[in-house]
C-alpha cells in the first residue's frame, strides 16, 4: 500500500508548462498514472515542458527495473518533450530519478536535473 501525501498534475497556463508533483511514498503504478495524465494534458494544450517536481518523493517502493521501465515509457510518449526532474532531497530517491533520467535521456528526450523549481523552469522556458 502507497501512502502518497500530494499528486497532482495541471498545466501552468502562464508558463505554457505542464507540471507534475508527486511527494511522499509512491509505486510504479503512481508514477505511471502520473505519467499517462501529464501526456494527456501536453497533448491537450499543445505543449511540449514538462515540469516533474520530485522534492518530497520517497522511491523506496521502486526497482531498478521499475525505474528504467518508466523511463522507457516517459521516452516512448507520441510527443516532442522536454522534462526536467526537480530532484528528491533523499538521497536514494535521487538516484533512482537520475537513472529514470538517465533512461530518457539515451533514448533522444532532453531532460535535466535540478534541485529546485525555479532552474527547472528556467531551462525549460530557454530558447534551444
Amino acid at each position: 500500500m502507497t501512502s502518497i501525501k500530494e499528486y497532482s498534475v495541471r498545466f501552468d497556463e502562464d508558463a505554457g508548462i505542464v507540471v507534475v508533483r508527486v511527494a511522499g511514498d509512491a509505486t510504479h503504478e503512481d508514477h505511471c498514472a502520473a505519467q499517462q495524465e501529464a501526456v494527456r494534458l501536453c497533448q491537450e494544450h499543445k505543449c511540449s515542458n514538462l515540469l516533474v517536481d520530485l522534492r518530497d518523493l520517497s522511491t523506496r517502493h521502486s526497482s531498478t527495473i521499475s525505474c528504467f521501465s518508466f523511463g522507457e515509457s516517459l521516452a516512448a510518449a507520441p510527443l516532442n518533450l522536454r522534462v526536467a526532474h526537480v530532484l528528491p532531497e533523499d538521497a536514494r530517491s535521487a538516484g533512482d530519478v537520475r537513472f529514470t533520467s538517465t533512461v530518457v535521456a539515451n533514448r533522444g528526450m532532453p531532460t535535466g536535473e535540478f534541485k529546485n523549481i525555479e532552474e527547472a523552469r528556467r531551462w525549460l522556458l530557454e530558447k534551444e
